[in-house]
């Protein structure tokens, strides 16, 4: 579940007549859920002293919306600390408030109502737990990622010696396991979803990206896929608005230009597709999940068919280590596609499996285990990456088995 952060600008302690006040909760840099927020609602609580006893009212304007709470809490410590009063029957004895608000908005503001007139007291705004950069028509894009996304599509960070050697090796590896396992083989690189919709992208291309730079180091004879035009050319939207992957189009476009890169015959393929159906569903995804409140747009999702009835097996594994095997006997080419792939792997396969008659995906983000290639022994070995992971090189000696040893070993130890 995600935090969200909570932070806080206050206003002058005396504000019109009120010459003294203060918010013990929330307080800056604290963290709450999205059920707190939204839910159950962020706990106001403080106090205000006036110059004069008089009646005031707390607000708190969020969004479109205006609450209004009186101010119902005793406080006779404020009484006798602040004020070095007595507390008993004094007239700003009910000086503070305590109540819960669901929050509508990331921006909130704080303050008291006192003869029709609004004192501000304090500014608050809500923030997700990394930062989401906002394009044009609402679309949104990673922004402060570890992979320096920005940085990237804007040429300020490219590769260095070290990391072009790392791609050469790795690619004449992936080479290498193709002759020696007699297999067709494929990279598939997963453009950043900037690099497919750049007229949304707030910032512009630079003159080189570490994307080009890899696409320059391509050997010969190495088979490299990275759909980026045809992408950009689809007839439907091929990315969410609102999440970092390729849509369920998307990722059909790019099922059909894997298998022709593999040598099959793109009418065949795209006749496969040609009568899906789809259902328009209102998604948050990951990126709109970071904003608050979570961002949603529509999308349209495949209806007519699911991978999940081809699924033989799956240890269930979050991310890195998890794999799946599918069959599916109705498939238009009985054959065995293994795949190394990352997160853009898992919405492919619903019409990866009505291509190949098997699959086995294997969350690596396109490092690979030899070992596993020569047991499996596949028709097709494809190893697929994000274009954003491009400043490291995947391992081509990468053990499957101790990443799932080590991720079984937490999961076990999390059992009660």
């Amino acid at each position: 579940m995600s935090s969200y952060r909570i932070e806080l600008v206050k206003h002058d302690q005396k504000q019109g007549p009120i010459i003294r006040w203060w918010l013990d909760s929330p307080i800056s840099d604290a963290t709450a859920s999205l059920d707190t927020l939204t839910g159950n609602g962020l706990v106001f609580q403080g106090w205000v002293l006036q110059a004069k006893p008089a009646d005031f009212q707390v607000y708190v304007r969020h969004g479109d919306e205006l609450a209004v709470f009186e101010p119902d809490c005793a406080r006779p410590d404020v009484i006798e600390i602040i004020l070095k009063q007595k507390p008993e029957k004094h007239p700003q004895l009910s000086c503070g408030f305590r109540f819960p608000l669901p929050l509508t908005s990331a921006d909130f503001e704080l303050g008291v109502i006192q003869d029709d007139q609004y004192f501000p007291l304090c500014q608050g705004h809500i923030s997700g737990p990394f930062k989401v950069l906002e394009g044009k028509g609402n679309w949104l894009f990673l922004d402060n990622d570890t992979n320096k996304s920005v940085e990237q599509f804007t040429g300020k960070q490219l590769l260095e010696a070290e990391a072009k050697q790392s791609w050469q090796l790795y690619m004449a590896k992936l080479q290498a396991y193709a002759a020696q396992f007699q297999c067709k083989h494929a990279l598939l690189m997963a453009p950043a979803k900037e690099a497919v919709y750049t007229e949304f992208y707030p910032y512009a291309k630079g003159a080189l990206t570490p994307v080009e730079q890899v696409l320059r180091l391509v050997p010969v004879g190495l088979n490299l896929c990275y759909p980026v035009e045809a992408l950009q050319q689809s007839a439907k939207r091929s990315f969410r608005v609102t999440d970092t992957h390729w849509s369920p189009f998307g990722a059909m476009v790019a099922a059909v230009e894997l298998a022709v890169s593999l040598g099959l015959v793109r009418e065949n393929i795209e006749a496969l597709f040609a009568n899906d159906e789809y259902r328009r569903v209102p998604l948050i995804g990951d990126l709109g999940n970071k904003m608050f409140p979570p961002r949603s747009a529509d999308e349209w999702l495949l209806k007519s068919f699911s991978y999940r009835k081809s699924v033989v097996s799956d240890n269930g594994l979050a991310n890195f280590g998890r794999t799946l095997c599918l069959a599916n006997e109705l498939a238009l080419v009985p054959r065995h596609l293994v795949i190394f792939g990352a997160s853009s792997s898992y919405s492919m396969l619903d019409y990866l499996c009505r291509i190949f008659g098997r699959i086995t995906l294997m969350h690596t983000a396109g490092n690979i285990d030899p070992g596993v290639v020569a047991e499996l022994t596949p028709d097709y070995l494809v190893c697929q990456t994000n274009a954003r992971y491009v400043v490291r090189a995947p391992d081509a000696n990468y053990s499957l088995a101790a990443i799932i040893a080590e991720k079984s070993k937490d999961v076990q130890s999390a059992k009660p």
